[in-house]
């Protein structure tokens, strides 16, 4: 499904062209009091969704998510997991090159597939 490559990640940038505006980091440090575990990841969640759609209206052939190397437990919910099923879910089809996307322990790496042009305009 998707390609795994391990080594140092920050090759990426010049390998892909990366610009920064093409890195999204969700590493949020430490959580504000009142602020459950649950809220961070759904923010997670929207952020990776918002990349995805603002990458593929932009342009932008890739689009890199820094998640971190922390890994989840049962019952337990990361950065790193969440980034994950987002790509494996099947409403990512529309936004992302799976073939082409690379999984890396701390980042994944994402190929953006080109908005479709609506043929049904000027109809």
């Amino acid at each position: 499904m998707f390609k795994r490559e391990h080594g140092n990640w920050t090759e990426y940038r010049a390998r892909f062209g990366l610009s920064p505006a093409d890195e999204i980091d969700l590493y949020f440090g430490r959580r504000e009091l009142g602020v459950s575990y649950d809220e961070v990841m759904a923010e997670v969640k929207s952020i990776v969704w918002q990349g995805l759609r603002g990458a593929q209206a932009n342009g932008r052939p890739r689009v890199m998510f820094i998640h971190g190397w922390s890994t989840s437990r049962p019952g337990q919910t990361t950065a790193r997991s969440v980034v994950r099923g987002v790509m494996r879910s099947p409403a990512a089809t529309p936004y992302i090159v799976r073939a082409e996307c690379i999984q890396h322990d701390s980042v994944f790496l994402v190929k953006i597939k080109p908005p479709v042009e609506n043929t049904l305009r000027g109809r």
